[in-house]
């Protein structure tokens, strides 16, 4: 397995660990996850809407945003990240 597959495999994996924070409102440590797949895998919109979304949870509404626009520049496609504007 090349390195880029490894690291898409990885980011996948501490992204199911960051919905399960989430899922447990803790936000904080989603984000944290969150960051370190998007660190891994930049060209996945699904990890900055899921990050976007976990800053809403905690009021940071700018960062939401950015995260938010980040998502639709990777996948103008993907319908999840407009739900923020």
């Amino acid at each position: 397995m090349d390195n880029e597959s490894s690291n898409v495999s990885q980011a996948e994996e501490i992204k199911v660990q960051a919905n399960e924070a989430f899922k447990a409102h803790k936000y904080g440590q989603a984000i944290d996850l969150y960051t370190q797949a998007i660190e891994l895998n930049s060209q996945n919109a699904v990890y900055w809407a899921n990050r976007a979304f976990a800053h809403t949870k905690l009021e940071e509404y700018g960062s939401a945003i950015q995260d938010a626009t980040k998502a639709i520049e990777v996948d103008p496609k993907y319908s999840k990240a407009c739900f923020f504007y």
